[in-house]
């Protein structure tokens, strides 16, 4: 039998969603042949990002900077914001009432076992020291040569150790004067020296040989992360305070990180080289450089697999060479102008719904760019981060790849606009990110687990969501 077996062509999916004349022609021109839709979907998962994805010029990503005002930051004068103390107080007695009342009234989705579960997966491991794990015997001082490979080839090394360790994605950059400016001002200073060091000002030293840094992205988990979704009376017509039953896709992707952070500098320092993670801030703009994703309305990063689903974009600085990796545009930052899914439902309309980025910073948001920013004191008077899930939970590319209409849909996003808002409203019309029903919560607790794709277990496997 044919492994070609969809029932469904590419032109007639076209057609039955509208895409037909200059549709067809603007996706057909720019995609691979495909004999037909499951081809199409499986295309590109071996691959660090699918097929339609563009490749930018280094330092040049969707969201344009201004290299004239894009300046390390100054956490003095560009620090997020902090609520009032009678709003701090309010949201204290909101939450200790919101809690009780899930535990004492065994609301379903927010009951003991719930809040068991949330706390479960919280601060099970902590970071990694800045320079790296002690304890580590380099080959040199065991009568041996330290690894010796090409820049690609330590990148395509890289990639295959830490997507083991729990990274989903793995680039790179070369520290320079374009580069730097994404660090903290005044955290990091590199000199002519063999060993990191931090001063007594807590500024770090760090050898000048060390020119190369390794970004890497840790995913949360996305079916998990639905399960925060709730709805309250407070905030009509938007989403509110997350379901503990979601809280644990948060709480693990932390411990994650961490615990891929310890294996990654690990690695890199059994290697023979060194592994240091000191003076930045703002990571989310390291993953952004190095091609890992786009900037999205919510300001997090945006992938083309994964959505807003990635939790951490962790960075580790070494003098090991790798190659550096490029910007891309798959169509994601465009798509934010359209979809507005995210901002339809945050409870605090921290979002805002302008079509365009902007190049106005405010408060917590760094200046420098052309970008989407977040109202902070508004997100923060709410309860966010902790308090709330609703922005990221909600992105159209979070979903999983293995629905066949999900990879097409990113394909056309990646090469065209024009159907941007008909796949926000499809979006919609199948209702995706919606909060589940009390029955479904409970059934949590008795699903298949022979069948549900939502966990993920180390060491047996991986799904494409």
């Amino acid at each position: 039998m044919s492994k070609y077996h969809a029932t469904l062509s590419r032109r007639d999916f076209m057609k039955a969603v509208g895409l037909a004349g200059a549709g067809v022609g603007i996706a057909g021109a720019v995609a691979p042949s495909f004999k037909d839709l499951d081809e199409l979907a499986a295309a590109g998962t071996k691959e660090v990002h699918p097929w339609w994805v563009k490749e930018r010029e280094a330092n040049n990503p969707t969201s344009e900077i201004d290299w004239n005002l894009f300046k390390q930051l100054d956490k003095k004068t560009t620090g997020m914001p902090t609520a009032s103390a009678e709003n701090a107080a309010f949201r204290k007695t909101r939450d200790e009432k919101f809690d009780l009342e899930g535990l004492t009234q065994k609301i379903p989705g927010r009951d003991v076992r719930c809040a068991a579960l949330a706390d479960m997966v919280t601060g099970l491991q902590t970071a990694a020291p800045w320079d790296g794990p002690t304890g580590i015997t380099p080959p040199q001082e065991r009568g041996a040569s330290r690894w010796e490979g090409s820049a690609e080839d330590n990148l395509t090394m890289l990639r295959a150790a830490f997507h083991l360790a729990g990274a989903q994605m793995t680039g790179a950059l070369e520290l320079n004067d374009k580069t730097l400016q994404i660090f903290d001002k005044d955290a990091v200073v590199f000199e002519n020296i063999d060993q990191g060091t931090q001063d007594a000002k807590k500024v770090y030293h760090i050898p000048n040989k060390a020119k190369y840094l390794v970004a890497y992205s840790v995913q949360q988990n996305y079916v998990q992360s639905l399960y925060q979704l709730r709805e309250d009376e407070a905030y009509p017509g938007k989403l509110a305070m997350p379901m503990p039953l979601g809280r644990p896709a948060i709480h693990r992707a932390y411990g994650d990180g961490r615990y891929t952070e310890w294996q990654a500098m690990r690695f890199i320092k059994n290697l023979g080289y060194g592994a240091y993670k000191a003076g930045v801030t703002t990571n989310v703009a390291l993953g952004i450089f190095s091609g890992l994703g786009e900037q999205g309305r919510a300001t997090y990063m945006m992938t083309p697999r994964a959505g807003l689903m990635t939790r951490i974009t962790n960075y580790i600085i070494t003098d090991l060479p790798v190659a550096a990796t490029n910007p891309i545009d798959f169509g994601g930052t465009k798509f934010c102008e359209t979809c507005m899914r995210c901002a339809e439902k945050c409870p605090s309309d921290a979002l805002g719904k302008q079509t365009e980025p902007t190049w106005e910073a405010g408060p917590g948001n760094r200046p420098g760019y052309r970008g989407w920013r977040v109202d902070w004191l508004k997100c923060i008077e709410v309860g966010a981060p902790s308090r709330c899930g609703v922005c990221h939970t909600l992105c159209p590319f979070n979903h999983p790849s293995e629905g066949m209409i999900h990879p097409i849909v990113r394909s056309v996003a990646g090469n065209t606009s024009v159907f941007n808002q008909f796949f926000a409203d499809m979006d919609r019309v199948f209702a995706y990110g919606e909060p589940k029903s009390h029955e479904e919560l409970e059934a949590w607790w008795t699903r298949d687990l022979n069948k549900w794709k939502g966990d993920v277990t180390h060491g047996t496997g991986k799904f494409n969501w």
